[in-house]
Formats: structure tokens, C-alpha cells, sequence
């Protein structure tokens, strides 16, 4: 984890609206949220450090804008404790509307395998190499569709034969990434 940024919140609404702002901001990625209790939602992002203090003041800005006393904290911590990543990335089941029944039913989350695990964390070629010998190609693609681009560029450059290197990884959209990645593994 590269830096952290945390905004705490009075509501959900304000807690939304400040992650939308963050993310359309800079290039940061959405760790999660957490509802800390008593109406508190705390939202986390993770980046570059200067992407990181960029969106969580901007975050700042927009939850001020709906209410000026909804923001209860924010801090960025530009290089935390690896340690630290285990108590803020939780992935939690989301909840979805069923259309059919009118409930709300748990989506299922990533986290059946220790690789997968794995991938979510950290995002190594060692790492993916195993996951695809574990789970197979579409599962691991189904996987790899929910990294950030971000992790998926820094991904691709671990890959000394992939076909595409440099300013041309920096360039690649999302989907041309995991075509990439997944053509690669075919070869093999």
C-alpha cells in the first residue's frame, strides 16, 4: 500500500458522495467502506501519495458542500505499516436488490481461495501464475476484471513477453489489459 487516505462521515450520503469525488479526482483506488456505528461511515483510498492528498481533499471539499457538519475526520497516512492493510481491506459481501423477489441477497465475494487472496492484496505475476493453476483461465479473468487499472498496468509490467511494454501499458484501458493478460496465459 502505497498511501492511505481516510474520510470519516455522518451519513451514507455524504460518505458516497465523497468516494464518487475521490475517485473522479485522481487515480486512487477504493479500498472500501466501513459503517463504523452511530450513523459514522469511514471511506478508504489507497494511491500514490500526492493522488492520495489530492482526493482526500477533495473529498473534504464535497462532503462540506452537502453539510458542514458531516465530516467528522480525515487523515492520510502517506506510507503505512504493511500490517496496517489487513485492518482496512475487508471485503465485505455487498448487498443487491433481487428483481425477482424484492430481498436483499449477499453477492458472493472473492475470497474462497487463499490466492485469491492473494490477488487482491498484492497483484504479482508469481501470483497470478498460481491462480491460473488453481482456478483456470476464466476464473482467473473473472478476477483479474476486478482490479483497478492501476494495478492491472503495474501487473502488466512484471510480464517480460506479454506483447505490450511502456508508454503503451500506460496508455491500455482496462479491457485491453485483461485481453493481454489473458492471451498470455493461452500461449502458455
Amino acid at each position: 500500500m502505497q498511501a492511505l487516505g481516510l474520510i470519516e462521515t455522518r451519513g451514507f450520503l455524504p460518505a458516497i458522495e465523497c468516494a464518487d469525488v475521490m475517485l473522479k479526482t485522481t487515480q486512487v483506488e477504493l479500498l472500501g467502506r466501513t459503517f463504523v456505528g452511530g450513523g459514522l461511515v469511514t471511506i478508504a483510498v489507497t494511491g500514490d501519495v500526492g493522488a492520495v492528498k489530492a482526493a482526500v481533499e477533495a473529498g473534504v471539499t464535497a462532503v462540506e458542500k452537502i453539510g458542514d457538519l458531516l465530516l467528522v475526520s480525515q487523515h492520510v497516512i502517506p506510507r503505512p505499516h504493511p500490517e496496517i492493510e489487513s485492518m482496512i481491506v475487508v471485503r465485505e459481501p455487498i448487498a443487491n436488490q433481487d428483481t425477482t423477489t424484492g430481498t436483499e441477497a449477499a453477492m458472493p465475494t472473492l475470497e474462497s481461495t487463499k490466492s485469491e487472496q492473494i490477488m487482491l492484496s498484492q497483484t504479482r505475476k508469481e501470483e497470478v501464475d498460481a491462480l491460473v493453476e488453481e482456478l483456470g483461465l476464466e476464473k482467473s479473468v473473472d478476477i483479474l476484471k476486478s482490479l483497478s487499472v492501476v494495478k492491472l498496468r503495474n501487473l502488466a509490467r512484471e510480464y517480460k513477453d506479454l506483447g505490450v511494454a511502456g508508454r503503451a501499458i500506460s496508455k491500455a484501458n482496462k479491457e485491453m489489459l485483461i485481453q493481454t493478460l489473458k492471451g498470455y496465459y493461452e500461449r502458455e
